[in-house]
C-alpha cells in the first residue's frame, strides 16, 4: 500500500466454467520509455555496499501505513453473499501435507535495531533458489542457506544502492518484491521510490545473494505515487517473449492529498537488464478505471516451468462478485508492446466485502480481501499451461476464507477453470492473505495466516494433490503458532505474502508469512515454510550434455556423444563456425541453438538412459579449424551446451 519516509504516507460447490464474448479485443500500444539510469556494482558484494551506505539509524516514533481509501468503498460487491457456495467444511480426513522447515525471517526488530524505530504492515515475501533462500520486507531483508540458518543480513532495503544517487538510494520506502530467476539463475530485487513515482531493480551476477549486483532505475510514473507494486518474472519457451512484468495502483499527485488515478501495466525488458544494458519499458494504463482493476497481479512463471513458446505475460484480476479478468501484454523490445483484454471468466460467486479480523488484546487486522493476491503462478503441467490464483472472501458471516483457482490458460480467448475452493472450514477462524502455488505434477500449494475465534494469528499450510476431490483440500498444517498480538494503531497486516517452488526439486512450496510472537506496539515477527506432497517424487536435476568431438581429427570418423537426454529420444546434431542464434524446427520441436548458421549434420537414438552416439566423417579440409556443435533432443526439445573442438 502506499508508504511512507518514517513519516507515515496514505495508502492502501460445482463450477460455472462459461466464457463472457462481451470483452474489449482491440489491442493497445503500450508507451515505451527508457531506464533513467543502470550501473553495475563491480566486486563489491552487498557487505561492501552496507558499509558504503554508512549508519542506518536515525530515531522516530513509529509509523503506521494507512489504507488510503475506506475498505468499502474499495469492494466491488453489490450484495453480501449469505454464505460462500464452495466453502469445504469436511476437509479429507486423512491426508495433510509434510512439513518439511519452519524457521523465523526478518521482524520488527530488524527495523528497530537498524533504524531505531518500527513501521506495519512487513509487506512479507521472499523467493527460494537452489542453494539459497532470500525474505524482504519493510525496510530489511536477509538469506539463509536450505536448512534455515541464517548467512546475511539483516540488511536495509536500499542497501544494493550505495553509491548508485538519486532515489533508490536515498529512499528506503519498502513496498519489496524478490524474485529469484530460476531460468538464468539469478536474483531480482525491487523496491520503490514513491515520491519521485521510481522502481529501483537489483539484479544479481548469479546465485549467490552477496552479488554483484546490476542497478535500475525506472521513473515509471513521472507524476503519481506509485503504490503497492507488483513484480513478476516471464519467459516464454522459445524465447520470444522475455520480460520482468509489473502492476501498480497509481495516486496522483505525488503528494498530499492522494487520489486514485489508476491502474498500470508494464514489462520492463529483461533480456537487456540480464545483459547489464540500458533498458527500456513498456506500460499502458488498464482500461476500466481504478476501481474495477484494483489489486490486479502481473503473471510470472514458476521455477522449472517456462511459458509456452510465443505466450505473453498474463494479467489477472478477481472482479467480485463472480468474474475473473485477463489481460495479454506482448512485449516487442526495442519496440512498444500491445496490451490486449481478453474474455472475462464467470467463476462461483464470491464476496469481498470483508471486515477487519479481531486479536485478542490487539488491533483489529486489515484483511485486503478486495485484492488479487501476490503472485498469480503460472506453471506447464503435463503439456498444458496453468495458472493458480487466490484471493481473500467472506466465507459467510463476515468470516474471512481463502478462495483458491487453477485455470487452464492454453488458450487465452478461451481460459477455463479446471479447479476452484474455498479454504474455511466451520471452526469460527479466519484465514487471508493467502499464496499460492503449483508443483510439477500438478499440484496446489497454499499458505495464509489463521486467526480471529479468540486466538492469536497463526501461519497455516495446506494445498490439495491432483487426486483429491474437486474443490477441496487437504487439513491444514500449523507452521508457527502466534504467542502475541500487534497493537498500536493501525491493524495493517500483510499487505501480501508470498509463495515459491523450490527448483532444486520441484515438489517443496515455499511461504513467506505473518505473525505475531509476543505482544506489543508495532511488534511482528515473519515465517518461511516449506511442505511437499508424497505424490510428487521430485525432479532429477540432470543436464542433456554434448561432449567434444572424440577422437577429433580431421579426415576420420568421429562420435559425437550425449548424455541425461530423454530416453529412446531422437537426437540431432548441429555444427557452426561460431556463437549465435539459428532457429530451428524438427518434427514437433521448434527452438533456438546458439550457432550462427547452424547445419544439421547427424541424427541418433538415445538409449533407455538417455545416451546417444552421433558418428560423422570429419573432412580432411577441417584440419586446424575449430568447430563448434550443439545437439537437440526431439522428445524435450532441449538444447545442449556448446562443445568446441580444434580438429
Amino acid at each position: 500500500m502506499n508508504r511512507y519516509g518514517i513519516a507515515a504516507s496514505a495508502g492502501i460447490a460445482a463450477l460455472a466454467l462459461s466464457t463472457s464474448a462481451a470483452f474489449a479485443a482491440e489491442p493497445v500500444t503500450g508507451d515505451l520509455r527508457m531506464s533513467s539510469r543502470h550501473a553495475h556494482t563491480g566486486a563489491l558484494k552487498i557487505q561492501d555496499l552496507q558499509a558504503l551506505q554508512g549508519p542506518q539509524r536515525s530515531g522516530g516514533a513509529p509509523a503506521s501505513v494507512p489504507n488510503q481509501l475506506g475498505k468499502t468503498t474499495f469492494s466491488r460487491q453489490l450484495t453480501d453473499l449469505v454464505q460462500d457456495a464452495l466453502v469445504d467444511p469436511a476437509h479429507n480426513p486423512v491426508l495433510a501435507p509434510a512439513l518439511s522447515l519452519s524457521f523465523d525471517g526478518p521482524s520488527s526488530d530488524d527495523n528497530s535495531a537498524l533504524f531505531g524505530f518500527r513501521i506495519q504492515p512487513p509487506d512479507t515475501n521472499g523467493d527460494v533458489g537452489r542453494d539459497f533462500a532470500v525474505s524482504y520486507i519493510n525496510l530489511t531483508w536477509s538469506y539463509y542457506d536450505k536448512a534455515g540458518n541464517i548467512v546475511g543480513g539483516p540488511f536495509a532495503g536500499n542497501s544494493f544502492w550505495a553509491g548508485f544517487g538519486g532515489p533508490c538510494e536515498a529512499n528506503n520506502n519498502g513496498d519489496p518484491i524478490i524474485i529469484y530467476d530460476e531460468d538464468v539463475g539469478r536474483w531480482v530485487f525491487n523496491q520503490f521510490a514513491p515520491f519521485q513515482g521510481v522502481q529501483c531493480f537489483a539484479i544479481s551476477d548469479g546465485e549467490d545473494p552477496a552479488g554483484p549486483y546490476t542497478l535500475y532505475e525506472f521513473v515509471v510514473e513521472p507524476n503519481a505515487f506509485n503504490d503497492y507494486p507488483k513484480v513478476g518474472v516471464w519467459a516464454s519457451e522459445d524465447g520470444t517473449q522475455s520480460a520482468y512484468t509489473y502492476t501498480g495502483r497509481n495516486f496522483t499527485p505525488q503528494g498530499n492529498p492522494f487520489a486514485a488515478r489508476d491502474i498500470t501495466a508494464v514489462l520492463f525488458d529483461r533480456d537487456a537488464m540480464l545483459a547489464g544494458a540500458a533498458a527500456g519499458f513498456t506500460t499502458t494504463v488498464m482500461p476500466g478505471g481504478f476501481f474495477t482493476y484494483d489489486g490486479a497481479q502481473p503473471g510470472s512463471v514458476q521455477a522449472l516451468s517456462n511459458a509456452p513458446g510465443g505466450a505473453c505475460p498474463l494479467f489477472s484480476v478477481a472482479e467480485a462478485p463472480a468474474t475473473y479478468r485477463f489481460f495479454e501484454f506482448c512485449e516487442n523490445f526495442p519496440g512498444a508492446g500491445t496490451f490486449t483484454t481478453l474474455p472475462t471468466v464467470s467463476v462461483p460467486a464470491f464476496d469481498d466485502n470483508l471486515g477487519d479480523v479481531p486479536q485478542p488484546g490487539g488491533d483489529n487486522l486489515d484483511t485486503l480481501a478486495f485484492f488479487t493476491m501476490y503472485r498469480a503462478n503460472h506453471a506447464v503441467i503435463d503439456g498444458q499451461h496453468q495458472l493458480a490464483l487466490a484471493h481473500t472472501v467472506d466465507a459467510g458471516g463476515d468470516r474471512g476464507g481463502m478462495r483458491w483457482a487453477i485455470l487452464d490458460v492454453d488458450d487465452y480467448n478461451n481460459i477455463s477453470l479446471i479447479d476452484t475452493g474455498t479454504q474455511a472450514p466451520n471452526d469460527g477462524f479466519e484465514r487471508w492473505m493467502g499464496s499460492v502455488a503449483l508443483d510439477t505434477v500438478g499440484n496446489l500449494g497454499l499458505a495464509y495466516t489463521r486467526g480471529g475465534n479468540g486466538d492469536f494469528t497463526s501461519v497455516y499450510v495446506t494445498g490439495r494433490e491432483t487426486t483429491d476431490p474437486a474443490g477441496t483440500v487437504q487439513q491444514e498444517v500449523e507452521c508457527v503458532a502466534g504467542t502475541g498480538a500487534q497493537t498500536g494503531g493501525g491493524g495493517r497486516w500483510g499487505d501480501y505474502s508470498s509463495t515459491s517452488l523450490d527448483p532444486s526439486d520441484g515438489c517443496t512450496f515455499w511461504t513467506f508469512q505473518e505473525y505475531v510472537a509476543e505482544t506489543g506496539s508495532f511488534e511482528w515477527n515473519t515465517r518461511v515454510c516449506a511442505w511437499n506432497f508424497p505424490s510428487c517424487t521430485g525432479v532429477q536435476p540432470t543436464d542433456f550434455t554434448l561432449a567434444p568431438a572424440d577422437p577429433g581429427i580431421a579426415g576420420v570418423a568421429n562420435d559425437f556423444n550425449t548424455s541425461n537426454g530423454s530416453a529412446n529420444s531422437g537426437v540431432v546434431l548441429y555444427i557452426g563456425s561460431s556463437a549465435g542464434s539459428s532457429a530451428i524446427s524438427l518434427g514437433n520441436c521448434t527452438t533456438t541453438v546458439d550457432l550462427t548458421n547452424a547445419r544439421l549434420i547427424g541424427f541418433a537414438r538415445a538409449d533407455g538412459a538417455g545416451n546417444a552416439t552421433i558418428t560423422r566423417n570429419i573432412p580432411g579440409q577441417a584440419a586446424g579449424r575449430t568447430i563448434l556443435a550443439q545437439a537437440v533432443d526431439l522428445s524435450a526439445c532441449e538444447t545442449s551446451n556448446v562443445a568446441s573442438q580444434t580438429f
